[in-house]
């Protein structure tokens, strides 16, 4: 129970008076700022302003493009980045803010090169460059946030590199499932390594996996979803409906569960269905509309409170075997 709605509890089945409850809230400490919040508020403020500070840079820079010769720009850059690797090293209550700034530049100075001199190379080559070069950073500050900006820029590069290796697959006439491999394959391969690499190696927590899991779910989905009304590729539906089905059940396991991705599998999963099954019956030939439309939205209704119910149970389930 929820400790203001225990208090309120007590003091009505005790029938306290209003000094008596006011003393009880004072011993529960409910007037006081929440202990979780002044632990984290200092460094997500930190984080939300190298991210902005960032972005900043990067942004004056394009936005005075003409204006600035090219030495002014890298020197701009190549001296940012500079001092917010040297002000990580130097300060440890500041690392982790100025590790994502430093983040953030290198792969604006990378697209700076490529702005400057024409290399050629493509959009996955600079995000994967960008991800090589900041690894070691990551590898050393073992910290969630740099790990999932650094996620983000790896997977970036996996769907943009299967973009450019595959050739459209509704030109080409290349499986759906084959075709968009980039988008959810890397995105699993790193959300079980951050799941079993050793922590003291990585330093990750929750995070940057349930990002990967997110990212792959999407991927999943959407190749689902292109089957069914794009390439009519029956055999593509199910097996990714098998694919998000067996995900859900490993991360069902008590070693292995977690709701945020638990709930996510669970709504890419109804969508599915729920998409497969109005496909079905109001395909052409359907007559009956309107009982098909009832149907549907009776079936949806029904999937979503059985997934609630099922995230609920599990959730129990695992809080109770975790306290025992």
């Amino acid at each position: 129970m929820n400790l203001r709605l225990a208090i309120l509890a007590l003091s009505d089945k005790y029938g306290l008076s209003d000094d008596d409850s006011e003393r009880l809230r004072q011993l529960a400490g409910l007037d006081e700022p929440s202990a979780w919040l002044a632990e984290h508020l200092p460094l997500g403020s930190a984080i939300l302003g190298a991210a902005l500070g960032g972005l900043g840079v990067l942004f004056w820079i394009a936005a005075n493009w003409a204006s600035l010769p090219a030495w002014g720009r890298f020197a701009l850059l190549e001296g940012a980045l500079a001092c917010m690797l040297l002000g990580a090293w130097q300060r440890p209550g500041a690392r982790v803010a100025l590790s994502l700034l430093g983040l953030l530049i290198c792969g604006g100075l990378l697209a700076c090169i490529g702005q400057t001199y024409q290399t050629g190379a493509d959009a996955w080559q600079l995000f994967a460059l960008w991800a090589a070069l900041t690894l070691p950073l990551c590898l050393g500050l073992r910290h969630d946030v740099l790990w999932t900006a650094w996620t983000i820029v790896a997977l970036t590069a996996a769907l943009l590199l299967s973009q450019v290796r595959s050739a459209g697959w509704w030109d080409s006439g290349n499986s759906p499932l084959l075709s968009s491999l980039g988008s959810w394959m890397p995105a699993l391969a790193l959300a079980f390594a951050y799941r079993y690499v050793p922590k003291r190696y990585t330093g990750t927590g929750l995070w940057p996996m349930r990002l990967c899991m997110i990212y792959a779910t999407i991927g999943l989905a959407w190749t689902a979803l292109l089957s069914m009304f794009a390439d009519d590729s029956l055999g593509v539906y199910p097996l990714t409906l098998l694919t998000i089905a067996c995900l859900a059940y490993a991360f069902s396991l008590p070693n292995m569960f977690d709701v945020f991705v638990f709930s996510a599998l669970g709504l890419s999963a109804n969508v599915i269905v729920v998409s497969g099954l109005a496909k079905l019956l109001l395909g052409p030939g359907s007559n009956d509309l309107s009982g098909a439309m009832v149907f549907i939205g009776g079936t949806a209704a029904a999937m979503l409170a059985g997934t609630v119910k099922l995230i609920v149970d599990l959730t129990h389930r695992n809080t109770e075997a975790s306290s025992s």
